[in-house]
């Protein structure tokens, strides 16, 4: 199928019991990773590939960032192969950098075959200065339809979302979003052996969560305690009879605040809604989040493009599942400063990844 275009609540929290669960997407066991390729420490440039956004009026894009980690300029030709069916332009262009420089090169998809898994093996080939360097990675359209879920637990409402789905030691997590004029709503399913609720008596205990960063296009996490916070943040935890939503962070902190282990108890941010219900295996965070304040920095558009990222914290399994690291962020863009702590996380050895991977509003998946 052809995509002509993706390719061409209110407030309140609860639990509720099991029930009929969405279908996993299926992929291949081969792809236990977004991206597949090695960098080698003499290559003469680095790359990745950032998530599909699909805009109305320049219609989907393909995004290669490129880097020089050398001290010497580099002259070369970057190339794109996309899957069977898909027509790209340019096929390819000059790539140029200086030392240290970081680049983002725009291919627009004129022609895109959509799969419902929602996965996309693509390959970008830089060559030049006696070297190639070929980096696969399996990228998705990272795109929230326009619906109006309703925030219940039934999961019914789901069905025409966009799964981005990624693997974590063997444990499988697939996120879905939509947006309307007053709510951005997601759905995050959680493959996991149990579900651990958040006890307010014992606020050190650890516990399952999700917890999400949204900012505008373009905002950059800072690098000193003193700079401001672009983001905003949120943690959605179950309890035992009820979900609830914590307002972590949003514009207007510094980053040391963001820093300091906060008691949870006063960030309660009944705005959201949240219901959190487990079936077979799979542990479902369904969330709705206020446009309103939100809305001078991210505009409820379609086209709109702007920064999301997801951490799933799961203590007792694979501990804390990072979609920066998924959606093939580079090793060092681990960024000590991109998430607010808690009491009760279990952070692990390294810092997560930054918290700004683009994301966007689109009309429709069809």
């Amino acid at each position: 199928m052809i995509m002509p275009a993706i390719f061409s609540g209110t407030g309140g929290s609860r639990v509720v019991p099991p029930g009929r669960a969405l279908p996993w997407p299926v992929f291949p066991a081969f792809l236990l990773f977004v991206w597949t390729a090695t960098v080698r420490a003499d290559d003469p440039v680095v790359l990745r590939m950032e998530s599909l956004l699909l805009t109305p009026t320049h219609g989907p894009a393909l995004i290669v960032v490129a880097r020089n980690p050398t001290g010497q300029p580099y002259r070369g030709v970057l190339t794109v192969e996309a899957p069977k069916g898909w027509v790209l332009e340019p096929p390819s262009q000059p790539l140029e950098l200086g030392p240290g420089e970081v680049v983002r090169r725009r291919y627009q998809v004129r022609r895109g075959v959509y799969v419902e898994e929602n996965r996309y093996p693509v390959t970008a080939i830089a060559s030049g200065m006696g070297a190639t360097v070929r980096w696969k990675q399996h990228l998705v359209a990272a795109t929230a339809p326009y619906f109006k879920p309703a925030i219940d637990g039934k999961l019914d409402d789901w069905k025409d979302s966009v799964p981005v789905s990624f693997l974590c030691r063997g444990k499988r997590s697939v996120i879905r979003t939509y947006w309307n004029r007053r709510y951005f709503a997601m759905l995050v399913a959680v493959e996991e052996e149990r579900l651990i609720g958040r006890d307010p008596d014992r606020p050190q205990q650890a516990f399952d969560a999700i917890q999400v960063a949204i900012a505008p296009r373009g905002a950059a996490t800072g690098r000193s305690p003193d700079e401001q916070v672009q983001r905003y943040e949120l943690l959605f935890a179950p309890e035992a009879d009820a979900a609830r939503a914590f307002r972590l962070a949003e514009p207007g902190m510094t980053l040391a605040q963001t820093r300091q282990i906060q008691s949870l108890a006063g960030l309660e941010y009944d705005q959201a809604a949240v219901v959190v219900s487990r079936r077979k295996g799979v542990t479902y965070y369904e969330c709705s989040i206020p446009f309103g304040p939100m809305r001078r920095r991210i505009r409820p558009t379609e086209g709109r493009e702007f920064c999301l990222s997801v951490l799933i914290h799961d203590p007792d399994g694979t501990g804390l599942r990072d979609w920066g690291e998924a959606a093939g962020l580079w090793p060092d863009q681990r960024q000590p400063l991109a998430w607010s702590r808690w009491p009760g996380a279990r952070w692990g050895p390294q810092p997560p990844f930054d918290s700004k991977t683009p994301w966007g509003l689109c009309s429709s998946k069809y």
